[in-house]
């Protein structure tokens, strides 16, 4: 009833439009009060460490739920003591996600108050975060025509961290877009589709890494990769001597992807990490047949720094990946490593990799350590077979050059010798 009662009062107070307000530039025309600061009730609960609903809608959009976020998050805007640009930019999101990608115009309303608090707070960046997520919207409603001017003044916006920045290379991006489509004839794009995710994502990633030497999109930090595949780059990365790297954390919301792509990065469509070199991505990095040296090679020639190489045993990853899921690669570098015996070591680091499901699943066992032995015996002639070809290895050696070849279990768990030199039997003494 508050909320039906002050909608009525606003639409007394202003007519309605048939468009979607623009954002303001002029912040004296802009007759907004409320300005993006924690009230002091909402700060009383944060400090008693009782969650907020922005809080709560966070947690919950982070877990995928987005229609318990949009419940929690309009509890927090319509509080006056709550209500914030972050707030309303995270409702926008959450609104976006519960559409599956298909977008709704509810959503448009959250960007247009986001954007009134930004220009009270004179905060720029925040100006131009809620344009691009406005624009974004506006585009893959079919309103093609309105996101040129919004994106224009999130360009303006931009503009004020370095005509070169990101967002304003970001921003002309989207206005191409927006600019074709407004010529064709402005339709609703299929934001969820495969084409759609992939060429929007793309004009996001390539703005980003533009004149930079290399730029790592992945799920978590360089510190703390989240799950397998991120895990999996970081290492091949150290392994190469590449300790600094600019990261885009695309599961961080609101922080290094802007609002209103958040749906995006999440797509199914889209695979991390991603590795972007000189502006360009550089497909397959993370898989064996673009070797460590290779991928060395072309960061130093983008000018990025690089450490000398880790002197450290490749364990076969890269030579029997090929026809292996990836847990069982993950099984064969574990056992390179550790030896067959100590199962419980095996089931630990399979586990801390998260690959525990997939092998029990896989094994079809009660037991994580019976699942490991059942599946070493099914994979150890698969690996037998590999090792007689002498394969070469990610970091360009075989078996018989590597020059950590002694650190390496994997022959051991087969019954094999290592090299010409372990077959060599000392003369018996008399």
């Amino acid at each position: 009833a508050r909320e039906s009662e002050q909608q009525q009062q606003q639409q007394q107070k202003q007519p309605q439009q048939q468009r979607p307000q623009p954002i303001n530039t002029n912040i004296h025309n802009n007759p907004i009060n409320n300005i993006d600061k924690m009230a002091p009730e909402a700060q009383a609960k944060l400090d008693a460490g009782e969650p907020t609903s922005f809080e709560k809608g966070q947690r919950c959009l982070t877990l995928g739920d987005a229609t318990a976020a949009v419940e929690h998050l309009k509890d927090c805007v319509a509080d006056d003591a709550s209500d914030s640009i972050d707030a309303r930019l995270l409702l926008a999101e959450a609104l976006w996600q519960e559409s599956r990608g298909k977008g709704t115009e509810e959503a448009l309303e959250h960007y247009i108050r986001a954007g009134e608090l930004a220009l009270k707070a004179q905060d720029y960046s925040k100006q131009a975060m809620v344009g691009l997520g406005y624009g974004f919207a506006l585009t893959h409603l079919g309103r093609s025509a309105e996101a040129v001017d919004v994106l224009l003044q999130a360009k303006e916006a931009a503009a004020h961290d370095g005509p070169e920045s990101p967002g304003v290379q970001f921003v002309e991006r989207l206005l191409d877009q927006a600019r074709s489509l407004a010529a064709e004839g402005s339709k609703p794009l299929d934001s969820d589709g495969a084409d759609a995710v992939h060429v929007t994502w793309k004009l996001f990633a390539e703005a980003r890494a533009a004149k930079k030497p290399a730029v790592l999109f992945m799920k978590g930090t360089l510190a703390a990769p989240l799950g397998p595949d991120s895990r999996e780059g970081v290492e091949k990365l150290k392994q190469i001597g590449c300790k600094t790297i600019e990261v885009v954390d695309v599961a961080d919301l609101g922080t290094d992807v802007p609002d209103g792509l958040q749906a995006i990065s999440n797509s199914k469509y889209l695979v991390f990490p991603q590795l972007y070199i000189s502006g360009e991505e550089c497909l397959d990095w993370n898989l064996p047949k673009v070797s460590g040296k290779e991928l060395r090679e072309k960061l130093i020639a983008a000018g990025l720094e690089v450490g000398e190489m880790v002197q450290e045993p490749c364990h076969g990853t890269g030579a029997f990946a090929d026809g292996l899921e990836k847990w069982e690669t993950a099984l064969v570098e574990l056992v390179s490593q550790h030896g067959v015996e100590d199962l419980a070591t095996l089931a630990s680091k399979l586990k801390e990799q998260g690959h525990d499901s997939e092998v029990l699943a896989a094994e079809k066992q009660d037991s994580l350590e019976q699942a490991i032995k059942t599946a070493w015996e099914r994979l150890a002639p698969v690996v037998k077979e590999k090792l007689e070809d002498q394969p070469e290895m990610p970091c360009g050696h075989s078996c018989n050059t590597c020059p950590t070849r002694h650190d390496c279990q994997l022959h051991d768990a087969l019954g094999e010798a290592k090299d010409i030199e372990d077959l060599i039997v000392a003369p018996k003494k008399k």
